[in-house]
């Protein structure tokens, strides 16, 4: 959900073409979208992940192809043009 502090409220995120539910990921902020990435469906690592765009309320799946292995427990730091992942098991 987006939490909106100026009225106290709750809107809903959509979950259309959101990716598939995980823990342990990373999420990290662009300035107009959140991208999400990696962690554990409990049976597997992933290296899957989406950006989720707040003016649209819509998601677009992160590319696979280059992508680091699939881990968890790693974390990610935004510089302003790219996402940077680090560390993890998987």
């Amino acid at each position: 959900g987006r939490y909106n502090p100026g009225t106290d409220s709750w809107t809903a995120t959509s979950t259309t073409g959101a990716p598939a539910a995980r823990l342990r990921h990373t999420a990290v902020w662009t300035g107009t979208e959140m991208i999400v990435w990696g962690g554990t469906d409990n049976s597997s690592f992933l290296n899957t992940g989406g950006r989720y765009n707040p003016g649209t309320n819509s998601w677009t799946a992160t590319s696979t192809t280059s992508a680091p292995a699939a881990r968890d427990f790693h974390t990610a730091v935004w510089t302003g043009s790219e996402m940077i992942v680090w560390g993890g098991v998987g």
